[in-house]
């Protein structure tokens, strides 16, 4: 990104990427994207900024259509899962209680 974001944009741009995340590895609609964040038409300029910063990043892929609309968006970082835990069934290795 060339400028830091403040706090706000931050924030929505989290709730973009987990949105698009949680549709993974389907791509969502612009409409769409501001629907499951609950940004909605009126903050649609504000989405449609984040989602360009995001992508000129390397985050999210722009995939278009010539003539046609909406665009569509896909996440591109791989979301990191975390190994399950275990539980310690070694008694020497458990901390004392």
């Amino acid at each position: 990104m060339t400028a830091p974001l403040n706090p706000f944009k931050t924030h929505v741009a989290d709730q973009v990427l987990a949105a698009l995340a949680e549709a993974a590895p389907m791509p969502l609609s612009t409409p769409a994207l501001q629907d499951r964040t609950g940004y909605g038409m009126r903050h649609g300029q504000l989405v449609y900024q984040v989602l360009t910063r995001l992508a000129a990043c390397g985050e999210v892929e722009k995939i278009t259509t010539q003539g046609v609309k909406p665009v569509y968006w896909r996440r591109l970082a791989p979301v990191v899962a975390l190994p399950p835990l275990t539980v310690c069934s070694d008694r020497d290795r458990r901390r004392p209680s």
